[in-house]
């Protein structure tokens, strides 16, 4: 199944991605994959598919990655 998204989602994935990875050189993915879905939480988007995104990305720049689960705030 294909999922549409917003430009605007992918961009912020994107950003968020490489943000991370130079702020902190290794990417907690659920962490930021919540992050992502509660910005564009109008757009009602699985965090399951966000996640495989983020990792998606992550993998374009051969990030290390983490998998601690997300802080609630």
């Amino acid at each position: 199944m294909k999922i549409n998204l917003s430009q605007h989602l992918l961009d912020d994935l994107v950003q968020s991605v490489n943000m991370e990875l130079s702020r902190r050189g290794i990417i907690n993915v659920p962490q930021l994959a919540e992050d992502i879905r509660r910005r564009n939480e109008a757009e009602n988007i699985a965090l399951e598919d966000i996640t495989a995104l983020v990792m998606e990305q992550a993998q374009k720049f051969s990030a290390a990655m983490e998998f601690d689960r997300p802080r609630i705030n």
